[in-house]
């Protein structure tokens, strides 16, 4: 019998949580969704990609977006539903029936590990590999796409060359303008009425047709005129490398202005279970008696939360990161002790 009250605590516990994680985490995640696909799209500046691609960027960000929206709504949702059992007077039924506040954050600190372990799956595993297949990705497309050249648009380039078009029609171009800056030798630059643009295994040909030339410093000016010029620009690029999980991390700790990067990434991937009992320490009372401070507290505890872990990331060590972890969460337990335990 108390089996089966066990299992139904926990299912009435999970079901409210879910409804409260779910009504925060996915406004959340849609406006981190856009904030990354505003940045995807700012790539069709400079290489053509069509809706497939675009998604398949997209989902190479997908475990960024996930990292840093899971542990702000896990806390939210925590307060949530705590506040609202508490209010509807649905936590103070379940104390009279013998239930104690430690049993209930019990079920709760089970939902953290878990969350806690899909963060670290994330962060540690997936999201260098997905990095990785997104500049490698970058780098392809940068390789075989055409060059894309807008008409009336200064400042683009064609290799090293900067080019200015008057207008474009499919490949061929009106009225261009090249120019080359060499800082050894002599400036360079070309005008033609008329150009043509080619992607052949990723080799650029750029057909200029009835124009003229310049060559010229400060000491000399050299002109000539042609009926036609071919500019070339080889767009191979080396083999993108792929390192695996631990040679990426290894990399990374190389870099003294990164290496503290896997110590937020295990920080903030521990934060639910951190987090999980300060934040329960004034979601859980009796609304007849006790004022609401729970609100103010997590968004305390969340800022304090992420400056720790910024700390971390660019001052700490390994045992200083888990010197802040236990330290945190015993302070959290005792926080616990002295607001909900002794009294529920």
């Amino acid at each position: 019998m108390a089996k089966v009250q066990k299992t139904s605590l926990s299912a009435y516990l999970s079901q409210n949580f879910t409804k409260s994680f779910l009504t925060l985490f996915l406004p959340l995640f849609f406006i981190g969704s856009l904030v990354f696909l505003i940045k995807i799209s700012a790539l069709t500046a400079s290489i053509k990609i069509n809706f497939v691609e675009m998604m398949t960027l997209f989902s190479y960000n997908l475990p960024f977006i996930l990292f840093y929206t899971l542990p702000i709504s896990f806390l939210v949702a925590i307060a949530t539903t705590l506040l609202r059992l508490s209010n509807d007077n649905e936590l103070i039924a379940l104390f009279s029936l013998g239930t104690q506040a430690k049993g209930i954050m019990r079920q709760f600190f089970l939902i953290a590990t878990l969350f806690s372990i899909v963060l670290l799956i994330l962060s540690l595993g997936l999201m260098p590999k997905t990095k990785q297949q997104f500049n490698a990705f970058k780098q392809q497309k940068a390789a075989q796409a055409q060059v894309n050249i807008s008409p009336s648009k200064l400042g683009q380039k064609f290799g090293n060359l900067f080019v200015y078009v008057e207008s474009k029609t499919g490949d061929s171009m009106n009225n261009i303008v090249i120019y080359n800056i060499d800082k050894e030798n002599s400036d360079q630059l070309f005008i033609a009425k008329k150009a043509d643009i080619k992607n052949k295994n990723s080799i650029v040909t750029l057909t200029l047709e009835n124009g003229s030339g310049y060559t010229f410093s400060d000491e000399t000016l050299k002109k000539i005129d042609y009926e036609k010029m071919q500019v070339f620009q080889n767009l191979n690029a080396p083999p993108f490398t792929y390192n695996s999980i631990v040679a990426y991390w290894v990399k990374l700790s190389m870099i003294p202005k990164r290496k503290g990067r896997i110590l937020f990434f295990i920080f903030l991937s521990l934060l639910p279970m951190i987090g999980l009992y300060i934040v329960g320490s004034f979601s859980i009372i009796n609304p007849r008696y006790q004022k609401n401070y729970a609100y103010p507290i997590l968004g305390l505890t969340t800022i304090g939360l992420y400056a720790t872990a910024t700390i971390l990331e660019k001052q700490g060590n390994y045992y200083l990161t888990l010197g802040a972890i236990i330290g945190i969460y015993i302070f959290g337990r005792l926080l616990f002790k002295h607001y909900v335990s002794r009294y529920f």
